[in-house]
Formats: C-alpha cells, sequence, structure tokens
C-alpha cells in the first residue's frame, strides 16, 4: 500500500474487530494480528492438502484442523471484539501447530521443517502484548522443544521417513512462507511506529510553536521573549557583545479600535507585526509584549546602530497604508543597551522609560536611555 498506512487504509473495516473508540496502536494490532492469523490458516489449508496427497494423512489432519480453529478464532473474535482472548487462542494454536505436526512426522528427522511457525507464538506476545508475555511464550517453546528431545527415538519409531527431496522441498516452501510472513508484520510495526513517531514530532513542534507564538500577529510572544532575552544577555555577559533592545508602541491605538472597530485593529496589529519581522535580520528578534507594545532585541548591535534602525523602521511605519483611506499608523519606539550584569526586568523597563519619553514629547519618534 503506497502513501498511506496500513491501519488508516482499514479504519472502518468492521470485519476486523476494530471498535471506534480503539487508539491507533490498538487498532493497528488488531489489523496486523487479524491478516497473520488468516495467511497462516489458510497456509494451513495447503499444508494439510499437501501432507495427505504425499501419504501422510495424520500429518495432514493436524494442519487442516488448526484451519478450522483458527477461523473459527477469527470469526469470535469478529462477534465479541475480545482482543485479549483471540491474541491468547492464536499464540496457543500457533505454537502447538508445529509441535503436533512434528511429532506426527516422527519428531525431529522429518519434522523440524516446520519449526519456523512455533517462533510466530512469543514474537507475536512481543508484538502484541509486551516483553514479558513474549519471554513466558518462548519457555513454553523451549520446554515443548525439549520435550520433544526427550521423546524424539519414541516419534521416529513409528514414523514412515519422508524422501530427502521432499524433505528439502518442504523445508524450503516453510522457510519462504514463514519469512515473508515475518517480513510483513515487521514491515508494517515498523512502517507504523516511525510514522507514530514522526507524527509526533510533528505535533510537538507545533505545541511548541502555539505556546512560543502570539496567535494573532505570528510573531514570537510574551514567554518566547522571555527566554529569549534571558539567552542573549547570558551570551553578551560571557562573550561581550553588544545587545541593543527596542520598545514600541502604536500611536493611538485606542483610537483606532474606538474608530474602526477591533477587526480592523487586529489588522493593524498583524500588519505592524509583519513590519517589524521584515525589517530584521535573521539573528534579530521580534514579539509581542503585550497589547499594541513589541520588543525587538538586536544581537551584535551598537545602540547607534539600533537607533538608525529604529528611525528607518518609523519612517516606513508611516508609509503603511489600509483599505481604510484615512488611517494612517505612526509608533513610538524607546531604545537601550542591556548593560552586563543587569536582570532582564531592568532592561525593559529603561526600554519602556524611552519609550515614554517619545510618547510625552509628541508621539512618532526614537528616544534613546543607554544608562
Amino acid at each position: 500500500m503506497t502513501g498511506i498506512s496500513l491501519h488508516d487504509a482499514l479504519r472502518r473495516w468492521p470485519l476486523m474487530g476494530v471498535a471506534p473508540e480503539d487508539s491507533e496502536d490498538l487498532r493497528l494490532k488488531k489489523v496486523v494480528l487479524t491478516i497473520t492469523a488468516t495467511s497462516i490458516a489458510l497456509l494451513a489449508l495447503f499444508w494439510g492438502g499437501l501432507y495427505i496427497h504425499h501419504g501422510y494423512p495424520l500429518s495432514g489432519a493436524i494442519p487442516l484442523g488448526y484451519s478450522v480453529i483458527s477461523f473459527s478464532s477469527i470469526l469470535y473474535f469478529f462477534r465479541a471484539k475480545r482482543f485479549a482472548f483471540f491474541c491468547t487462542s492464536q499464540q496457543l494454536l500457533i505454537l502447538l501447530l508445529p509441535f503436533l505436526l512434528m511429532w506426527s512426522l516422527g519428531g525431529f528427522a522429518n519434522g523440524s521443517v516446520v519449526m519456523i511457525w512455533a517462533v510466530f507464538a512469543p514474537l507475536a506476545a512481543l508484538f502484541f502484548i509486551d516483553l514479558k508475555a513474549a519471554t513466558r511464550w518462548m519457555l513454553a517453546f523451549l520446554v515443548l522443544l525439549a520435550l520433544s528431545a526427550l521423546l524424539d527415538r519414541t516419534f521416529a519409531a513409528h514414523a514412515r521417513p519422508m524422501p530427502p527431496g521432499l524433505n528439502t522441498v518442504y523445508f524450503l516452501l516453510n522457510l519462504g512462507c514463514g519469512f515473508i510472513l515475518i517480513a510483513v508484520m515487521l514491515h508494517y510495526f515498523v512502517k507504523d511506529r516511525q510514522s507514530a513517531y514522526a507524527k509526533l514530532q510533528q505535533s510537538e513542534v507545533h505545541i511548541r510553536e502555539l505556546m512560543l507564538t502570539d496567535p494573532l500577529t505570528g510573531v514570537a510572544n510574551r514567554r518566547h521573549l522571555d527566554a529569549r532575552l534571558t539567552m542573549e544577555m547570558s551570551r553578551q555577559e560571557r562573550y561581550g557583545p553588544p545587545l541593543s533592545v527596542i520598545l514600541t508602541d502604536i500611536d493611538w491605538f485606542k483610537h483606532v479600535n474606538d474608530t474602526y472597530g477591533h477587526t480592523v485593529g487586529d489588522t493593524v496589529l498583524k500588519t505592524f507585526a509583519d513590519h517589524l519581522a521584515s525589517s530584521l535580520r535573521t539573528s534579530d528578534f521580534v514579539a509581542r509584549y503585550g497589547g499594541e507594545e513589541f520588543v525587538l532585541l538586536l544581537p551584535n548591535t551598537t545602540i547607534e546602530e539600533a537607533i538608525a534602525l529604529a528611525e528607518r523602521i518609523r519612517e516606513a511605519t508611516r508609509r503603511i497604508r489600509f483599505a481604510q483611506a484615512d488611517l494612517h499608523l505612526t509608533a513610538s519606539f524607546g531604545v537601550t543597551l542591556a548593560r552586563p550584569g543587569e536582570t532582564m526586568a531592568e532592561v525593559l523597563s529603561r526600554a519602556d522609560e524611552a519609550m515614554y519619553q517619545s510618547k510625552s514629547r509628541g508621539r512618532d519618534r526614537v528616544s534613546m536611555l543607554a544608562r
């Protein structure tokens, strides 16, 4: 299946025992186990007919009986939705089938070719339950293996030897079919685990972005600003490059809201935030400080360079146009330089004081407060 996971493709197939409230992981387990059990039951029909055809009626009856019981278990699971019982019954069947078949063929000499199927019991427990369950099923496998070794001569004494060529063909067929089914199980589990992990990473990134981004303007929020300013001030204190900070506020923003409505006010905020972001270098940082106030962090920037940048932004702000022809935008700016050893609150307070000077002197201007 290309471009779509197995559990997505079979999400609404009612014959898979899948319930609407199932998690993605449980849905995948149900679908893969159902397909695996069905495939083994169909193969058992083939093997049963093959053994009977070659003169081993008892050996042929065992896989045929297995198929009937396995299909009954699958149908019961579809009706009762008892996945735990379904897992246990299928693991028990697939563990016993190879041993019963091996014993009927005369022990290891003829029947070792079918033992690859017994590995499905602990393997299924590992995939569908947990490591402890897989360990228990592996111990059961080893116990039956030891019992088979003890009784091997007894089984061999009552069996008709299988022709060497036929034994080799059976071995290759069992090996090929078994590994194909194991590969299918691994493929879908690994593929879907990788897909789930990638989705989880994407979700984490998205959540992190939501936590650090102002939803209206799309620039960083106050939480992100605090973290970034702390980092930049630590870098400044360690390495000594200048760190300039600009606090800017849209002039008469309350008048914009009162005159044009909050929808237009939101548009003004978004437009101004985009204008600020487009005016900065990739190393700079802009965040919404609160309301109509924004903070710009300028690493490796002297206060003279910061003042020049604030003036360019201020001039460009006056040229911003909106659908409302009589709506004109201006902003006031306060510029300061972070001092090594001071707190984040002290830096922002000084930038706020510089901006207040711009407001008190008529707005639409840049003020600087370095000390």
